[in-house]
Parts: C-alpha cells; sequence; structure tokens
C-alpha cells in the first residue's frame, strides 16, 4: 500500500473512530439521570406474571438493567457486590432484561435460558423484555455492560452507573443504598 492510501485509511478509521466515540456519548447522555423519575412501564417476570413499575415505589430498590444478552455475570456481580457491603434486605433488588432479539425467537425461549442463569428466589424480581422496549423507554442504549440505578422511595434516581459494579462509582451508588 503506497503512503497516500494508507494516510487515506488512517484518516478515515480516525474519522470513524470519532463518530463512534460521539454518538456512544450522545447515547449515553439519554439515559436517566439523578433526580429523574422512572417512567411507567409494564412487563412480565421469570415465571410470566406481569408488573408494572410503579411496584417499586414506597421503598429503595437497587435497579440492573442488561441490554446485552451476554450480561447475565455482570449483573450478578452487582446483587453480589451489594449483599458483600451490607445493602440493607429492606432495599429492594430488582432487574430488567431489555434484549432486542430476532422476532423468531420467543418468548418463552428467552424466559427458560434465562431461569437457567437466575436463582428461583429472583424469578418475579426479573422482568423480561425480548424486543428492547424497556431500554428505549428508560433510554439505554444497548450495552455489554449493565446499568445499575438506585432509587428512592418515590422512583427518583439517587445516582445512575454505566459499568461495572468495580467502578468507585459503583461503590459510592451502593453505599447510598446502606445509609438508613
Amino acid at each position: 500500500m503506497a503512503g497516500g492510501e494508507r494516510r487515506t485509511v488512517r484518516r478515515a478509521l480516525g474519522a470513524s473512530c470519532l463518530v463512534a466515540t460521539l454518538l456512544a456519548a450522545t447515547l449515553a447522555s439519554a439515559a436517566l439521570k439523578k433526580g429523574e423519575v422512572v417512567p411507567a412501564f409494564s412487563a412480565e417476570d421469570l415465571r410470566g406474571e406481569q408488573h408494572s413499575s410503579q411496584e417499586w415505589r414506597g421503598r429503595r430498590t437497587l435497579l440492573v438493567v442488561l441490554t446485552d444478552k451476554d450480561g447475565g455475570e455482570a449483573m450478578r456481580r452487582w446483587f453480589d457486590e451489594a449483599a458483600a457491603l451490607r445493602v440493607p434486605d429492606s432495599v429492594h433488588r430488582a432487574s430488567l432484561l431489555s434484549f432486542k432479539l430476532p422476532f423468531f425467537v420467543g418468548l418463552g425461549t428467552v424466559r427458560e435460558k434465562a431461569r437457567k442463569k437466575v436463582p428461583e428466589a429472583a424469578w418475579s424480581d426479573t422482568w423480561l423484555d425480548k424486543n428492547g422496549d424497556m431500554g428505549k423507554r428508560l433510554s439505554l442504549p444497548s450495552s455489554r455492560m449493565p446499568y445499575a440505578f438506585a432509587l428512592d422511595e418515590q422512583g427518583r434516581v439517587l445516582a445512575a452507573v454505566h459499568g461495572e459494579v468495580d467502578s468507585p462509582e459503583a461503590k459510592a451508588l451502593l453505599e447510598l443504598l446502606t445509609r438508613p
């Protein structure tokens, strides 16, 4: 490849990276922010029962949202860390699985796969959406990293983190939930 061709390829790659970075920043900034109330929506849990986000009102909640089907282990680490930091049992733990899957993959299939990875005791607090609608309703773009929210009794966001549980921001979010 000649020098001019290499420069053209580098410029194109650099421009692509810049566009991808700006797009990611724009999408991340669209997510729920501190002080915002979680919008109303409904979904089925892993038992097939219908629920509403209004159920979280009246109690503080740790909400972990996955928008990528391969994020189960990262979600589990959030709940394990909440237990390790002694987040009280009075703080509700909820998870949303909001994926954009092909039309030919049925909700029953997705539910069965999720049941194999989620402890049965958490099935009613794990809500499922195979069309990505809940993620869109919460303004969360698809990502391999989980989104975590500390919600107050009115469903307002106290803190939000998009990332792994071992970050300083994640520790701060969980510590918020340990306070009375």
